[in-house]
């Protein structure tokens, strides 16, 4: 039969005959011409017919059949390497053949597999049909038993294991990638498999083209399952484009040239559409598989790595992940947590942009530089423009999220941004502009929002006019909101009235309501938006709106007032006709301002007057309406009724100005200021001298020039300003220095060579002088009566109101009028040899008199200072012409004052030169606050040194210094007097502003830091603020150089204050600053800290930046992995070598003396500060460790290093200085010359003194915790904590005698006490009860007492005199010590002495307490108390204590305070005979510190410190008695197996004592006295002279206790 009949009958069979048929047919057919047919048949249309008909005719419960099928599938499959079908053909070939694999037999299915997988290694990219048959056949090997395969036994699970990793580990053919991928996917992999396999597809896809990435890149993200395994083929994405594409873009946009002559492997277009299809890929494969909490989770670890996450690829890919950007119009931007994430990425790369400048390691360790976003926003913006708007809705809300934000760099960023953004896409304009106008309206508090529109609207000011409906809702809502918020509001609208006549009239509008407002906040808006408008008028913006050809009026009438001079303007042939309309209707508005609030007039004057200046056309309209007014305050006849100047009538009408409305001229209103008047109507004149056409202004000029000529020749009267002072004297006497302030700039604005205007200034400012001492004389009169009425002597009322507000002083500072214009005229008239403006002849009498330059320097510093304080509305940072005024100012106090400072304050006074170094800094600050960007503009601008060749200004200041130094250095003047004290500081504060604008690569900088250095070792310095010098110094050094230099200054500061150690050597190796002395010591301390926490949290950046690191190491391919290692290990060993500096810092510090308050809690947190950093690196090590098994040596990190160096010398340090600390808490001087001790505010200064020292061994115990987990997890030949330092025991002292004396009486049990011996210690208990009060104890002449002072505080006292005491350094001498009374050997047991003290709290204070009761020898001899405890005022109430004792007599025990429970001290240890202790429960817990009470005592409850620290175990008590009850010895463990052994007959009822407080048990004098009767034995005999027993506290890991 042939081949063609064979497939005739297969096919007639399969579709119309029995299945039987058909199976016998194929059964007898031979295998060979199955397969020759088979091999025929494939590649035509008919192919797929034959062969499902083949497998349908194979019988599989037959052995023959199915072997005859294998061999037709082994034929088929070789055939479709041979055969070229396609993708259609070889899908459906491959899919009837996955129907029947389930019939194959475990053999069958593993050579099938096998097949496959050899068709992958031969990478034909036409022969992919294994990626649809590989997965089914191993989905059904997975569930067979075991079976054999080439000999060896397997499972199916083993199998298909041993496949997948055949797969990862083979060599991928880049043609045939995506199949491999669409295969994988398919295949269920686990997630430690698809990690490597992601892994090896982020290192393959490298080397494909643009056109393949998309459909690799589909399959890759089907395959994630998780962000983190999302993240991997993301990194390798935005490492192919960057390498490809954005690193050559980057490249030609910061060069000025482009290389047109390179060839690149791939066009731009290929990779921006690339670029766009994987991102539409990842959007939607992502959407319903991940939320933005999950991808959040992940992209955390890169939130200190910007240069990850802020690529044009990644900033895309994150974007296009938000649910605002799939949906923006339901989703809100709050409800998104990815872009508050790329926010602070953001602000962490703008961070490091700063902290980069001033940082040379945090530049070296970095190892790149910072991403620019301006670039990334600009390539953002580019492809955007190209119409790819993939990501433009959730990149112009990121834009939004950076808006709202609390940093003024983000904001910066947002606003550059959209102002570029709506000049490309401006069909996006009229959204954004929504959006921030109602964000500007809802948050009045913040200035972002009105300044972005405001640049906005400078910027594309045709886009913001065509807001119209947004530009109404702003001004409805200017009407009610307040007057400076609306002022802010108003800046963005006012760009658009040169092209929007109708955004104009609604803004007319709105001002002229709000005019008539009662608010005065109100009506200042509206006078500075008629002001605004005014100022940018001109004849082509002023035009009505609606205009008719055969109107006479060119404007409605808003104000009546241009309709008397419609005839004189309006005429067509005016030229200005429009100008002169609109001008005069709001002029008309502004007159009736004249006639309002002084606040009104002021803000009037000060408005229009700027208005003029900036545009001199209104100068005859304002000269129009403001002459009637100005006349008014002048009574004097008119010109033409006069005939001689010399004898005409002329006064100022005083009562125009201010006027009193009570008898006692207390009450006063003040109308109106003549002075800024004057000032204002002299500008206007200036200006109109120009052009003098238009107006007459003769009768003007005539009344300034009989002002001036009258003052000068002292024929004005003025006001009587002697004393008594009375609120009309004060506010004429500042009229009227306010009104010679005006006159002196009316005189400067008209003076030219030819008059002599200049001439009278002198005299004027003489008078002005006058005035002021007058006004000082009215102030301290004013004082004076004002202590008399508070005294009562005084009967005047005290109601003293200004315009009807009260006010408390009279008489306030008085406020110069002049502006930056007039300061500038008056510095180059004093300071420069020849003015334009004055003959060189007339200014020399004005230059050589000190007072009057003296007082110009001044006010002009002051004036400098205070446009700082100016409000946001002016918008002083985008003002031109405030910048140029500040520059001129600068530039001549620079010339002629600084640049030859030391010749002025030789020739001419020391106060001329230090108020010119006040100005040049205060000119200087404020140009760094309001101008940073142009800063480097405005040195330019005064300092000619880039022209001149001469020594740059930073040069000239040091130079300055120098001079100083040598002069006043060692001077006393520099601590007395007052401006040789300021001038070098002033000149410190210039420098350091100049130099913190220059750049750390500058050699300016350098030779900066080396002059510094000079500067501290070769000067001492007298005046402690010049300390300020080390600040600076401090700060550049971090700026230039690297290495150790602050452990020197450490160890200087310790030379200076002392030393806690005198053994430990302070030889330093660095310089020896001279200016570090006991003057400026406390100074430069707190620049040190300030210098260490910096370092510190820089250090502490890095370690998270390094976390992140790793965990881009364990995600990266293995081809870069190395290259990543390398990086963390560089990053981990400068990290480690910073904290090696650091830390050495603090081991001298903590050394050193320093004075208990700010100073030592300074040092205390940077302590914290240190060890919870290092507790962060070493929680960075252990990560290292666990991601990384085989990384276990961190030898080449410094790790060890910096252990060995810290690890037991600063703890050591630490606990010494803890002692410290305690021992100076209160000063024992001070209190002994006290006579009454204020306990409340020495437990206060206490705890104040030592809160911060739980949480300094808090963290060194986490940071050792730590060093213990990582020690087991390296594994390390040497362990990390051999190089620990497990805690010092901080110790308090126990008397020996006493506890030896516990210890017998505890442990004897038969001997009894004699009836004699209890009755006398029943007297003795009475006697004692008497004696309550410290201040009463009297002296027996057979037992005398030991009393200690009320001025000693609680400290340890050594018990003999061969005792050591513990090394401890105390400012001031010591209280020498009180000789013990002697005692009779026959009646007082010798004991150590004792100066303890109990401190008492609140509630221990209302009733008296007990005497401490001693132990009694073996002969029934009773011992003397040598400590009482201290009593408050309360206690005194109460000589006895019989009335607050409980029914049965017992002592209720007293309550704990807060003090007790936080404040460890050292224990009394009362061990009477005669009293009987009371049994505790096993609960309760003996404290570190016992305050006496009478109140009842709760049981404390177990505190942190008690779970967590060792605690001494009481002394067992074998019987009922139990002296040593009231001792409490805290964190030690005491055996008492010793004293168990003699406990026979009763039970042991032992407390325990582990950190908390257990109450004090007192005993009635008769309960104790009736039980010692029956229950007492013997007691042997103790041993004297014994040492003190020292227990250390458990404040450490050990809890050993050492008896010292």
């Amino acid at each position: 039969m042939g081949q063609d009949s064979i497939l005739q009958w297969v096919r007639k069979l399969g579709e119309k005959g029995p299945r039987s048929e058909l199976e016998l047919l194929i059964q007898n057919t031979p295998t060979k011409k199955l397969i020759e047919t088979l091999n025929e048949t494939m590649a035509r249309s008919e192919g797929i017919t034959f062969w499902n008909y083949l497998l349908l005719g194979f019988v599989s419960n037959s052995e023959e059949s199915r072997q005859k099928r294998f061999a037709c599938v082994q034929s088929f499959m070789d055939g479709l390497r041979c055969v070229e079908l396609s993708y259609k053909q070889t899908f459906d070939l491959i899919t009837r053949l996955s129907q029947d694999l389930s019939t194959f037999p475990s053999e069958q299915l593993a050579w099938i597999v096998e097949h496959c997988v050899d068709g992958m290694r031969q990478g034909d990219a036409k022969c992919v049909g294994w990626k649809d048959l590989l997965p089914d056949a191993l989905s059904l090997l997975l569930g067979r038993p075991r079976f054999v395969v080439n000999g060896i036994g397997l499972d199916g699970l083993e199998y298909r294991n041993n496949t997948v990793k055949t797969i990862s580990t083979m060599q991928w053919p880049s043609t045939i990638l995506t199949p491999i991928a669409d295969m994988l996917k398919t295949m269920n992999l686990s997630n430690a498999e698809l990690l490597t396999v992601l892994n090896k597809f982020s290192a393959a896809l490298q080397e494909l083209s643009p056109m393949e990435l998309p459909a690799l890149c589909f399959q890759l993200f089907s395959m994630c399952n998780s962000a983190s395994q999302l993240i991997m083929p993301l990194l390798a994405l935005e490492k192919y484009f960057h390498r490809n594409f954005y690193k050559r873009l980057f490249s030609d946009m910061c060069s000025n040239s482009t290389n047109f002559d390179s060839i690149d492997s791939f066009s731009d277009n290929e990779l921006r559409e690339a670029e766009e299809t994987i991102l539409h890929h990842l959007n939607y494969c992502t959407m319903y598989k991940l939320n933005e909490q999950n991808l959040v989770i992940m992209l955390r670890n890169f939130s200190h790595m910007p240069d990850v996450v802020l690529t044009p690829f990644m900033l895309s890919a994150i974007i296009s992940m938000t649910s605002i950007n799939r949906d923006p119009e339901s989703a809100r931007n709050s409800h998104s947590i990815l872009l508050p994430f790329l926010r602070n990425v953001i602000n962490n790369n703008e961070e490091e942009r700063t902290l980069a400048d001033y940082s040379v390691w945090y530049r070296d360790t970095l190892q790149r530089k910072q991403v620019d976003l301006q670039q990334v926003f600009n390539v953002l913006i580019d492809q955007n423009k190209d119409g790819k708007d993939v990501i433009t809705p959730g990149l112009v809300h990121l834009v939004f999220s950076l808006l709202k934000s609390h940093s003024t760099k983000l904001h910066t960023l947002a606003i550059t941004f959209l102002t570029k953004f709506i000049r490309k896409r401006f069909i996006f304009g009229q959204g954004i502009i929504k959006l921030v106008s109602e964000w500007m309206i809802v948050f009045q508090d913040q200035n972002q929002f009105s300044e972005c529109l405001t640049l906005l609207s400078v910027a594309d000011t045709f886009t913001v006019s065509e807001c119209s409906k947004t530009i109404e809702t702003v001004l409805e809502h200017m009407q009610w909101l307040s007057g400076e918020q609306a002022m802010r509001m108003m800046n963005f609208i006012l760009p658009l009235l040169k092209i929007s006549n109708r955004v104009r009239d609604a803004l007319i509008d709105v001002l002229c309501k709000a005019m008539s407002s009662s608010c005065i906040q109100k009506r200042r808006m509206a006078i500075y938006g008629f002001c605004m408008i005014l100022k940018q008028l001109n004849n082509s913006n002023a035009a009505r709106q609606t205009s008719s050809a055969t109107s006479y009026c060119t404007q409605h009438s808003i104000s009546g007032y241009s309709m008397m001079s419609q005839s004189t303007f309006g005429s067509r042939s005016n030229p200005q006709r429009n100008f002169d309309m609109l001008t005069l209707e709001i002029i008309g508005l502004l007159r009736n301002c004249l006639q309002q609030q002084f606040e009104i007039r002021c803000t009037l004057y000060e408005n229009l007057q700027r208005a003029v200046e900036l545009n001199a056309k209104l100068v005859i309209h304002v000269l129009q309406v403001i002459d009637w007014h100005f006349r008014s305050f002048f009574d004097t006849p008119s010109e033409e009724d006069v005939l001689d100047n010399l004898d005409t009538v002329f006064r100022i009408r005083y009562d125009n100005l201010v006027s009193a409305n009570d008898d006692q001229h207390m009450e006063i209103q003040l109308k109106d200021n003549l002075g800024r008047l004057i000032q204002f109507v002299g500008n206007c004149l200036a200006i109109f001298e120009r052009a003098p056409t238009g107006y007459d202004a003769r009768e003007m000029n005539r009344l300034l020039n009989l002002c001036v000529q009258r003052m000068v020749d002292n024929r004005l009267p003025l006001e009587d300003t002697s004393p008594p002072a009375t609120h009309l004297k004060c506010a004429l006497v500042l009229q009227q220095m306010n009104i010679i302030e005006g006159i002196i700039s009316h005189l400067l604005l008209s003076s030219k060579p030819s008059n002599e205007q200049i001439s009278h200034i002198l005299p004027l400012f003489k008078m002005h002088t006058k005035l002021t001492e007058n006004h000082k004389a009215l102030a301290g009169a004013s004082k004076k009566a004002h202590k008399q009425s508070k005294q009562g002597t005084n009967t005047e009322s005290s109601n003293i109101t200004l315009n009807g507000v009260q006010v408390k002083n009279i008489c306030p500072q008085p406020e110069n009028i002049w502006d930056l214009t007039i300061l500038e005229k008056l510095l180059h008239l004093l300071l420069d040899d020849v003015v334009a403006f004055a003959a060189p002849e007339k200014t020399v009498l004005l230059r050589s008199h000190q007072p009057l330059v003296q007082y110009v320097l001044q006010i002009c510093a002051k004036k400098v200072q205070s446009i700082r304080q100016e409000p946001d509305y002016k918008q002083l940072s985008y003002s031109k012409r405030t910048l140029k005024q500040l520059t001129d100012i600068t530039k001549v106090i620079y010339e002629r004052c600084i640049r030859r400072l030391p010749e002025l304050w030789k020739n001419f006074d020391m106060q001329s030169s230090a108020l010119a170094a006040e100005c040049f800094m205060e000119c200087l600050r404020t140009a760094h606050e309001i101008y940073p960007k142009k800063f480097s503009d405005f040195v330019k601008g005064f300092d000619m040194a880039t022209l001149t060749k001469n020594k740059e200004s930073v040069l000239v200041i040091q130079d300055v210094l120098d001079a100083f130094m040598e002069e006043y250095g060692s001077d006393e003047s520099i601590c007395k007097d007052e401006f040789v004290a300021k001038l070098p500081i002033w000149l410190f504060e210039a420098l350091e502003i100049m130099l913190d604008h220059i750049q750390y690569d500058e050699r300016l900088a350098t030779d900066s830091y080396t002059w510094l250095l000079n500067f501290c070792c070769n000067n001492e310095i007298l005046n402690a603020d010049m300390g300020l010098v080390h600040r600076i110094l401090f700060v550049q050094r971090q700026k230039t150089h690297l290495g150790p230099f602050f452990d020197n200054i450490a160890k200087q500061l310790g030379s200076v204050l002392g030393a806690l150690n005198d053994d430990v050597p302070v030889d330093s190796v660095g310089p020896n600053l001279k200016s570090i002395s006991i003057v400026t010591v406390e100074s430069c301390l707190q620049h040190l800290y300030t210098a260490v926490q910096k370092q510190l949290a820089d250090v502490d950046y890095f370690v998270t930046k390094a976390n992140n690191l790793n965990y881009k190491c364990q995600i990266v391919p293995e081809s870069d992995q190395i290259y990543w290692r390398g990086n963390l290990d560089v990053m981990d060993r400068s990290i480690c070598t910073r904290i090696i500096h650091i830390s050495r810092t603090l081991l001298a510090l903590t050394n050193v003396c320093i004075p208990l308050g700010a100073s030592m809690d300074g040092l205390l947190k940077l302590l914290i500060q240190l060890y919870t950093c290092m507790k962060n690196l070493t929680k960075h090590f252990l990560s290292c460790c666990s991601s990384d098994p085989s990384n276990t040596s961190i030898r080449n990190t410094k790790f060890e290093l910096l252990l060995r160096d810290v690890g037991k010398q600063l703890p050591t340090n630490i606990y010494e200085l803890i002692n410290y600390i305690e021992a100076n808490a209160i000063d024992e001087e001070a209190q002994q010359h006290l006579k009454k001790r204020k306990v409340q505010a020495e437990r206060a200064k206490v705890l104040r003194e030592t809160r911060m020292i739980p949480k300094v061994i808090m963290v060194i115990e986490d940071f050792n915790k730590h060093i213990i987990l990582l020690s087991k997890k390296t594994k390390a030949q040497n362990r990390l904590t051999d190089y620990l330092h497990f805690g010092t025991m901080r110790d308090f002292d126990i008397k020996s005698t006493d506890l030896k004396a516990a210890i017998e009486r505890s442990i004897s049990d038969g001997r009894n006490i004699s009836v004699d011996e209890s009755h006398a210690e029943e007297d003795e208990d009475d006697d004692a009860q008497s004696c309550t009060y410290p201040e009463e104890v009297e002296d027996d002449e057979d037992e005398p007492v030991q009393v200690e002072e009320k001025s000693q505080r609680r400290r340890r006292v050594l018990s003999t005199d061969s005792e050591e005491a513990q090394p401890k350094r105390k400012r001031g001498r010591k209280p020498a010590e009180k000789p013990k009374s002697p005692v009779p050997a026959n009646d007082v047991e010798e004991e150590a002495p004792s100066s303890l003290k109990t401190v008492r709290s609140k509630k221990d204070k209302k009733k008296p307490t007990r005497p401490v009761q001693e132990e009694v020898n073996s002969d029934g001899e009773e011992p003397v108390s040598t400590s009482k405890p201290a009593r408050s005022k309360k206690d005194k109430k109460k000589p006895t204590r019989q009335k607050d004792m409980n029914i049965d007599g017992e002592e209720p025990p007293a309550k704990k305070t807060r003090a007790s429970r936080t404040r460890p001290s050292v224990e009394e240890l009362i061990s009477d005979e005669d009293e009987q202790p009371a049994e505790r429960p096993e609960s309760s817990r003996a404290s570190v510190e016992v305050l006496e009470s009478d109140e009842e005592e709760q049981p404390a409850k177990k505190t942190r410190a008690s779970r967590t620290r060792p605690s001494i175990e009481e002394l067992g008590s074998d019987d009922e008695e139990l002296p040593v009850k009231n001792t409490r010895a805290s964190r030690a463990r005491t055996s008492v197996d010793e004293m168990e052994n003699n406990d026979q007959e009763q039970p042991a009822k032992k407390s325990r004592a582990r950190g908390s407080r257990a109450p004090l048990e007192e005993t009635n004098e008769d309960t104790s006295s009736k039980k010692a009767k029956e229950t007492r034995k013997p007691i042997e005999p103790v041993a004297k002279e014994k040492p003190l027993i020292r227990v250390r506290l458990g404040l450490l890991r050990s809890g050993r206790s050492k008896l010292d």
